[in-house]
């Protein structure tokens, strides 16, 4: 029976082991979702191709998502040992400038960022804090809802108009007589004759031809 007991007792024991590292494994990793030191973003941090790099999926002012959601500020940083991450790089986006960085899981489950710039003396070290999993993220499009009302019917067609009445065209205007031409035949006895002449005695007499044909 005391055997028996003594065996419980060990896997037991063991279980709680391996689950305690397991937790403290979780714990202790660069990992996740973290609040920086403002509190003023949310920075993503994750595997990119065995280094870590780091995004930005949340910011206290959603007016400054459009340029800075989705920023990457963090990348090609390093497993080294005692359990720490280095020879990367971390952006600052106010002073737009690149620093070396040094990563530093801390056993209460904060995360320690240290700045530099070449040498560790000339630093600046930063706490982060783990976000919460209800963090509404500023690089996740929320999936819009269908609406339970049902679709407006299409209006009806427009009548089409009427053709307007035809306006009827105004009477011909009368025929003008043509104007009568002036009777451009001289009058009788008005009309002048050709004159011809005559020799009586040496003398010329020019007389009316007419006269001449009625005698």
């Amino acid at each position: 029976m005391a055997t028996v007991l003594k065996y419980v007792l060990g896997a037991l024991a063991a279980s709680g082991a391996a689950l305690a590292a397991a937790g403290a494994s979780a714990s202790t990793s660069p990992t996740g979702v973290w609040l920086d030191h403002t509190g003023r973003a949310a920075i993503e941090i994750a595997n990119c191709g065995g280094n870590l790099c780091g995004k930005i999926v949340w910011l206290k002012d959603p007016a400054n998502n459009k340029e800075g959601c989705g920023l990457q500020i963090i990348g090609n940083v390093k497993p080294v040992s005692g359990g720490k991450w280095d020879g990367g790089w971390i952006l600052d986006p106010e002073k737009n400038a690149k620093y070396d960085v040094e990563l530093t899981p801390l056993s209460n489950g904060n995360l320690k960022v240290m700045g530099y710039a070449g040498m560790k003396f000339l630093s600046e070290t930063y706490t982060w804090t783990r976000a919460t999993p209800d963090i509404k993220r500023c690089d996740v499009t929320a999936e819009r809802t269908p609406s339970s009302e049902p679709p407006a019917s299409d209006p009806p067609p427009l009548a089409t108009p009427a053709p307007a009445p035809e306006t009827p065209a105004p009477p011909a205007a009368p025929e003008q007589p043509a104007p009568k031409q002036a009777d451009k035949t001289p009058a009788p006895g008005k009309a002048k004759g050709k004159d011809c002449k005559l020799a009586f005695g040496g003398v010329n007499v020019t007389l009316p031809c007419d006269l001449l044909d009625d005698d």
